[in-house]
């Protein structure tokens, strides 16, 4: 499913980078269906990154402060509630600046 997931975020980053709205519709769907499997899927694109972070796995450019930001996602945070408890189950791969 993690697969799946990934190739669905990258859909959207394309189709985001192109400008094409006519797919958001149908990924706003298959996005829908995760979330009702249990699946919760982060973007954490503009986020401030900090060292603590454990649900990311970052390549920094430049030198580290305190200023850092997410500039780009490879690999959503994915995580997964089952009963009543959250798991992560994919670490975001990010890139920082």
């Amino acid at each position: 499913m993690l697969e799946i997931i990934n190739q669905v975020f990258s859909i959207q980053l394309k189709s985001n980078k192109e400008d094409l709205t006519l797919f958001n519709r149908n990924i706003d769907r298959i996005n829908h269906e995760f979330e009702a499997l249990g699946f919760h899927i982060v973007n954490p694109l503009g986020q401030t990154y900090r060292n603590e972070m454990t649900d990311v796995e970052a390549n920094i450019t430049g030198d580290f402060n305190s200023k850092m930001k997410i500039v780009k996602v490879l690999k959503p945070i994915v995580y997964k509630k089952t009963n009543e408890e959250t798991t992560l189950v994919q670490k975001g791969i990010v890139i920082v600046e």
